[in-house]
């Protein structure tokens, strides 16, 4: 009696099969949720609706991937936000390219599998936001570093990776201006990696620095444009006034850290960089640890002059994810290990997906205090919308940011950027009031309410005493006073009709 032999499945069908499920369940989750966009997330979509070469706060990238996703599906918030599950996705497979580049197969797919089962990337995947295109052009501009690098000799392929790492570096640089961390991080390897400098003067350098800074460039000419805004936000994230001695925010960063990255990888990640600091780290390791550690660095550095926030060093993770691999894959390693690193991730993973899908059916107080951000505007939009309908030849002036982005996305076949308005368009044209004629956000660039703005205006305020701007008016009449409460957490409008513009 003979036994069928049975093919074990290769480690890249694993790889595929746990991202393209986990993928094909957040989507899903995306589709049934009845979480609404948050304030930043809408304010994306506005910008996707004008495309540009830059924005106030941000590069150019999201507002173009919004776009690509919202004219394949529609407007809804599954499809403003269907991008991220699927960049994630092509995260996870870059990060098994490349765990089979510095070591093999088995090493790539526990990669894959860490990366598409972390908490934060399932949280991430569930809004859109600049890091997910971020982190996919990190990791494709690593990998195609790294098989530069492994390919010394003129060839086809050679010139074909340097090309790819050109492209990858640009459109992260569109993405977002952290991924100016790969040169920092290159040359770090660099420094400590002699049998790699050969790059510096080769060809194939040159050509990787020429596409990213072409790719570049329609950007920096749209800041020169406009006063180098995105560039200036920078600096104004970066907050380096008041108490610049703050270790209690440090510790609170690295115990975020913890969480960011799950427990033992992070652990890991602290080990195999004591082993690094000791000459004890492999050639592979020192590659991953250069592009992990000066994120890290540079934020941890931030959290003591000032602040961070606990993503701004997600660009550390990518390469730690491999890292973690390589040391789950090493020949004697205990499967437990494997177990206890993927397995607690994937539980986590699919709780907070079955909490996102059936939401708000189910609402747990704790989380429903955290998610309550992501309720209420549809409720308002709704006792808003009647008031327009009454008004629908007067231009609209709004004082917030996130309260014009959220209404501009749940009232978009009434409201429409004032700037980006066409003539035949039926919509009201929505301008944003500039307090201090210093613009703090991409509407008050472009959308600043002034004299030529339109007279008499319907104000949509949330100041709670909007005398400021009243007083810039000859008169002023009290619509309403709106009011939504979801989940513990109020939002408060009022409504006034304004005429007789005195100017600022």
């Amino acid at each position: 009696m003979t036994t069928a032999y049975t093919a074990p499945i290769s480690p890249l069908r694993l790889a595929l099969a746990w991202v393209l499920a986990l993928t094909a369940l957040r989507i899903a989750g995306l589709a049934m949720t009845g979480l609404e966009l948050h304030g930043d997330e809408a304010q994306y979509w506005s910008w996707a609706q004008r495309l540009d070469l830059g924005y106030f706060t941000k590069p150019p990238l999201i507002a173009w991937v919004i776009a690509a996703t919202t004219a394949a599906c529609g407007d809804a918030e599954v499809c403003v936000r269907a991008s991220s599950p699927l960049l994630h996705a092509a995260t996870a497979m870059g990060l098994y390219a490349l765990g089979q580049a510095l070591r093999d197969a088995r090493t790539g797919m526990w990669a894959a599998v860490l990366w598409i089962t972390l908490p934060s990337v399932a949280f991430s995947s569930l809004i859109v936001s600049t890091d997910v295109p971020l982190l996919a052009c990190w990791t494709l501009a690593v990998l195609a570093l790294r098989r530069t690098l492994d390919s010394r000799e003129l060839g086809r392929a050679s010139w074909g990776w340097a090309a790819t790492a050109g492209i990858a570096v640009g459109l992260g640089l569109l993405a977002k201006y952290a991924m100016a961390y790969a040169a920092v991080s290159f040359a770090l390897h660099l420094m400590f990696t002699r049998e790699d400098r050969w790059i510096l003067r080769d060809v194939r350098g040159l050509l990787i620095l020429a596409i990213a800074a072409i790719i570049l460039a329609p950007n920096l000419f749209w800041n020169a444009q406009h006063d180098f805004a995105t560039v200036g936000h920078l600096g104004d994230n970066a907050n380096l006034k008041g108490r610049l001695f703050n270790p209690e925010h440090v510790a609170e960063f690295l115990g975020q850290q913890f969480g960011v990255f799950g427990p033992v990888p992070f652990l890991v990640l602290l080990w195999r960089t004591v082993a690094w600091a000791r000459g004890r780290a492999s050639a592979a390791e020192r590659y991953l640890l250069a592009f992990a550690l000066p994120p890290l660095a540079v934020v941890v550095a931030q959290a003591f002059l000032s602040r961070a926030n606990a993503n701004w060093a997600v660009t550390a993770y990518p390469t730690a994810a491999v890292l973690v691999a390589l040391w789950l894959t090493e020949p004697g390693r205990a499967r437990a290990w494997r177990l206890w690193t993927v397995g607690p991730h994937l539980a986590a993973s699919l709780g907070f997906l079955l909490l996102v899908a059936a939401w708000p059916t189910l609402a747990p107080p704790y989380v429903s205090k955290g998610f309550a951000r992501l309720s209420g505007w549809q409720t308002m939009a709704q006792q808003i919308r009647p008031i327009l309908d009454r008004n629908l030849t007067l231009p609209v002036l709004m004082s917030d940011r996130m309260t014009m982005a959220a209404l501009l996305y749940y009232l978009r076949d009434r409201l429409t950027e004032a700037s980006g308005r066409d003539d035949g368009d039926a919509r009201m044209p929505v301008w944003n009031w500039d307090w201090n004629h210093r613009p703090e956000n991409h509407y008050e660039l472009l959308d600043a309410y002034g004299a030529n703005s339109g007279d008499p205006v319907l104000l949509i305020t949330d100041w709670p005493d909007p005398l400021p701007i009243l007083e810039k008016f000859e008169h002023a009449e009290s619509i309403a006073a709106l009011s939504v409460t979801s989940f513990g957490r109020s939002k408060r409008l009022s409504i006034w009709r304004l005429s007789g513009y005195r100017g600022h």
